[in-house]
């Protein structure tokens, strides 16, 4: 009886009824659920350590067990497919479905009995659970100090939880957990399925290869069920260019017989029967070349019992190049333009680069450049939607280029064969050249006060880059010939001091400039008596096969006292003076000898001038 039950009815208000054809919505009633309430003390750490433990063994020796008879189950079901497949020479398709049922098998297996066990975790209770099980003597205390040890609806007294779950752990401390899992069963599995994997694998080195080709089969790979005599085709599958010879080559092992026969069968369904024969020189290779392949055709070929086929030979055109077109790239510090070339003509400057564009008569998968001399292949790119136009570059290097030639394959696999070289001439960058216009001199005398202007005229075909004015200090003869007596090798020459000179950044083709020679303002100071050697150094603008440098005629420039220069320039001076006398005195004589024929008398013929 309850509250409602002792209050009287017309108190109570009434139910409201729903109208007809309308029904009144559920009521939902919240079912009240008290909370958790957390425990305080966990399982002891050695006995929660022997717990998982013992589930990792049990989990462990069940999936070791489970995947030993896995093991031998799919060693007896392959054995049993090959030797099906030995007696009755099964077809792809059986051999597939076979393949997918065991395959089903073995994944049914896997899902039902090794992915469960596999994915599930060690779990205290189910551990506990098998302790009580094994040990009755234990009286529930492992399971309960487990679940003591989990959140509950209850409160418990903290100290006799503690209590219970310490004498639990003191109580299976000396208790082998591990004899409630035996590995006797694991271990007679394994021992099975070792045996049986022994017992295959004998199998399989005693009728090898025979074994090996029913293996292979199994798993649908091309093999021939083993015979008195195996057959393995050399040749296969091909394409070949239409109009060239095939040869058909197999060899044979087990019983060799002395010939065999091919049968060929083309489009038409025309068959022909053709004796194949041993190649010269080899007991077990057969061969046969048919002549002149116009159309496709498939072939078989018997030896003895063994057979080998069908297989395929189909026919192609050769690839080759209907049209090719070439420009030629010439370097940026050249400043030429592009230029197009023939194949006929393609003398090209090192360091250009050659742009190739060709047609093709049919569609290619596979195009190269075979450059000729250097031993390099490059790609090249096949564009077009129908895959018959090709691009590519070359770079012409500095020397050993002497041709190209393209390489192609087409969609059959069939080669361009003999393809056409075309020939490149290369045309180096010359260095550039260096004139020295003064000092005239191969060797000149200056004091230490002079400042010779050394004006030089530097020349290259596209631009001069840099310019640079190089000297060293020279010896004497006197003290170079003394050198070499004492020294049976020349002392290395000392390295030039160098002044860059200025060129301008529009780099001149031609460029004439002079420098004044400073000789005061050399570092170290020079000496009376000193040598220098000079000369000027050009750099072109080649900076892909170069810089090419080339430099002027040394010269010498020695410094001397004043004396010394006087008596040089009076020398000078009476060399002039005794060279225009004698000139003087052949003029005179040009001049009576004139006078002479004027006047009718014969004169012997002038001296000749004399030299400067």
């Amino acid at each position: 009886m309850t509250v409602l039950d002792l209050i009287p009815e017309k108190i109570l208000p009434k139910k409201k009824k729903a109208p007809k054809g309308v029904s009144a919505p559920p009521i939902k009633v919240e079912r009240y659920v008290p909370p958790l309430i957390p425990r305080q003390s966990p399982v002891p750490k050695q006995l929660a350590g022997k717990l998982i433990a013992l589930g990792r063994r049990h989990r462990s020796v069940n999936l070791t067990e489970r995947v030993a008879r896995a093991a031998a189950f799919a060693l007896m079901l392959l054995t049993l497919q090959m030797f099906l497949d030995w007696m009755l020479n099964l077809h792809l398709l059986t051999r597939a479905v076979l393949l997918a049922a065991d395959l089903a098998l073995l994944v049914h297996y896997a899902r039902r009995h090794l992915l469960p066990l596999w994915a599930s975790k060690p779990n205290l209770e189910t551990s506990a659970l098998m302790v009580e099980k094994h040990f009755p003597k234990l009286r529930g205390r492992v399971i309960a100090a487990v679940q003591l040890s989990k959140p509950g609806f209850t409160r418990d007294s903290p100290e006799l939880v503690h209590a219970i779950q310490q004498d639990t752990d003191q109580r299976t401390a000396t208790v082998n957990f591990n004899e409630i899992v035996p590995g006797r069963r694991m271990q007679s599995r394994l021992l099975m399925a070792l045996a049986v994997a022994i017992i295959w694998l004998a199998y399989l080195i005693i009728c090898a290869p025979g074994s090996g080709a029913l293996l292979e089969r199994v798993f649908l790979l091309p093999a021939q069920v083993p015979r008195k005599t195996e057959v393995l085709c050399l040749t296969g599958d091909k394409t070949v260019p239409m109009g060239e010879n095939v040869l058909l080559e197999a060899q044979a092992s087990g019983i060799i017989p002395s010939h065999g026969r091919v049968t060929l069968t083309d489009d038409s369904g025309h068959i022909q029967e053709i004796d194949i024969d041993r190649e010269p020189g080899f007991s077990d290779r057969f061969s046969l070349e048919i002549k002149s392949v116009a159309q496709p055709f498939t072939y078989t070929i018997t030896l003895n019992d063994g057979e080998a086929g069908p297989y395929s030979i189909k026919t192609a055109p050769r690839p080759y190049v209907t049209s090719i077109d070439c420009t030629q790239v010439y370097p940026a510090y050249t400043g030429l333009t592009d230029v197009k070339r023939t194949v006929g003509n393609l003398a090209l400057l090192a360091g250009s680069k050659l742009k190739i564009h060709a047609i093709t008569n049919s569609k290619v998968v596979q195009a190269s450049i075979k450059l000729a001399g250097i031993n390099t292949t490059l790609p090249l790119t096949i564009d077009g939607a129908d895959g018959k136009e090709l691009t590519g570059e070359i770079d012409i290097p500095a020397d050993k280029l002497t041709g190209f030639s393209i390489l192609l394959t087409n969609e059959a696999g069939v080669t361009s064969g003999d393809e056409t070289q075309y020939r490149i001439d290369l045309i180096p960058d010359r260095p550039p050249t260096v004139d020295l216009t003064a000092p005239e001199g191969l060797q000149e005398m200056y004091t230490l006060k002079a400042k010779p202007a050394i004006a030089y005229t530097a020349t290259d075909d596209y631009g001069v880059a840099k310019l640079t004015l190089c000297y060293r200090f020279i010896r004497d003869q006197d003290n170079s010939d003394a050198d070499t007596s004492t020294s049976a090798t020349p002392p290395a020459p000392v390295p030039p001091t160098r002044i860059p000179l200025k060129v301008g950044d529009d780099h001149p083709a031609t460029f004439k400039d002079q420098y004044l020679f400073d000789l005061a303002a050399i570092q170290p100071p020079v000496a009376e008596g000193t040598s220098i050697e000079y000369w000027v150094e050009a750099e072109d603008t080649n900076n892909v096969t170069g810089p090419g440098i080339g430099d002027s005629e040394h010269h010498v420039i020695k410094v001397v006292s004043e004396s010394e220069k006087k008596a040089d320039v009076m020398n000078r001076v009476e060399d002039d003076l005794s060279v225009m006398q004698e000139l003087q005195e052949h003029e005179t004589k040009i001049n009576q000898d004139l006078g002479q024929t004027i006047q009718g008398r014969q004169a012997p013929a002038p001296p000749s001038p004399p030299a400067k």
